[in-house]
């Protein structure tokens, strides 16, 4: 949801962190408050399952203003672990949940053993990684919609389309392509 501003890479900012470096280190991503504000209205619950300090993480959120588009924030630990507790806690399948990030070993590896299904924010450092993937977190609402048709439309008979094809028949007016529908229950995006 948020990237180093430009020029900047992120280990910089590991070698002595603080809530005030951050608010200056980083940016919110292209689209970011875009997106949550569209999940916010497509998905049931939103959560964020992170790796970084707290007062990190809710410093950014508090500088960003999107600390309130979550339903809850799950620190430290196992992130498969946390998603398949929340998911208990909260009476959801994990059929309906995805995880979202951009570290492999943090994010989708955890996510898949839990039997949840993960996608890969598309950044240069887990380019060799096989994985589903989105451009940035500003393509997961249109994601989450073909996702839903792919899933009605094995049932009956089945279509390939590109995200770019969705985005274009939703422009145009294609109602069958474009309708909004029910989707995933959770959401874990990672930060």
């Amino acid at each position: 949801m948020y990237v180093p501003k430009k020029g900047k890479m992120a280990w910089e900012f590991w070698t002595n962190p603080s809530p005030e470096a951050a608010v200056d280190f980083f940016e919110l991503d292209i689209g970011a408050r875009e997106a949550l504000e569209t999940l916010r209205r497509q998905v049931d619950t939103l959560c964020v399952v992170s790796r970084n300090p707290e007062d990190v993480l809710f410093a950014l959120f508090d500088r960003f203003g999107i600390r309130n588009y979550f339903d809850a924030i799950m620190l430290n630990g196992d992130k498969g672990d946390h998603i398949l507790e929340f998911l208990a806690k909260n009476g959801l399948s994990r059929r309906n949940a995805l995880m979202v990030g951009d570290l492999p070993r943090l994010d989708l590896y955890p996510a898949r053993r839990a039997g949840v299904e993960a996608i890969l924010v598309d950044r240069f450092y887990n380019q060799g990684v096989d994985a589903e993937r989105i451009k940035g977190i500003r393509e997961l609402p249109t994601w989450l919609k073909i996702a839903d048709l792919a899933e009605e439309a094995g049932s009956s008979r089945s279509y390939v389309s590109s995200l770019d094809d969705f985005q274009t028949a939703a422009e145009l007016g294609n109602e069958r392509l474009a309708r909004p529908g029910h989707t995933k229950s959770l959401i874990a995006t990672s930060s």
